[in-house]
């Protein structure tokens, strides 16, 4: 079952109007937005790129996809970055504040209040007795820790006794 799945992928630099371009030609759901960094990004710890620089996650792409996980909306989304050679540091969950809509949407169920009012998902997902929230914060880690293991491959002699580990 397709259900919209919103999230947000940090990326290393800003984003170029031709890297933006390609994404938008690419994003199945057209709703993805770039909007630059600043204060309010969450902090993540940066892997030594050789370079000598240390760099800062300074943007975020977010995304409203539909799929039937979760974890492929956010690889269909990491997808769509790499095509638009844009570098990306982590998955993380998108605001908390949804509007009835969404919450219909994520769950799969039809719209039961009005529209106009916003609900904190963490809230939502409590009332819904659901566990939603542990299995999307597993898949966020587990996406951020194959990107950095991606970003560390090109360093290491060989992968293949690596990759043994992940089955």
């Amino acid at each position: 079952m397709m259900r919209l799945r919103q999230f947000r992928l940090l990326v290393a630099g800003e984003v170029p109007e031709t890297a933006a371009d390609a994404l938008f030609g690419r994003a199945d759901d057209l709703c993805v937005e770039t909007l630059p960094g600043g204060g309010a990004l969450p902090v993540v710890p940066v892997l030594d790129t050789g370079s000598g620089v240390g760099a800062r996650w300074v943007a975020w792409v977010a995304f409203d996809r539909p799929a039937p996980t979760l974890v492929d909306a956010v690889v269909s989304g990491v997808r769509d970055l790499d095509v638009a050679g844009l570098g990306i540091a982590a998955a993380i969950a998108d605001d908390s504040l949804v509007t009835a809509a969404t919450v219909a949407e994520r769950v799969g169920r039809p719209v039961a209040v009005g529209p106009g009012r916003v609900f904190d998902w963490g809230e939502v997902l409590e009332r819904l007795g659901g566990d939603l929230g542990g299995e999307d914060e597993a898949a966020f880690e587990a996406v951020t820790l194959a990107l950095r293991l991606r970003a560390l491959a090109p360093r290491l002699e060989r992968m293949a006794p690596i990759r043994s580990l992940l089955l």
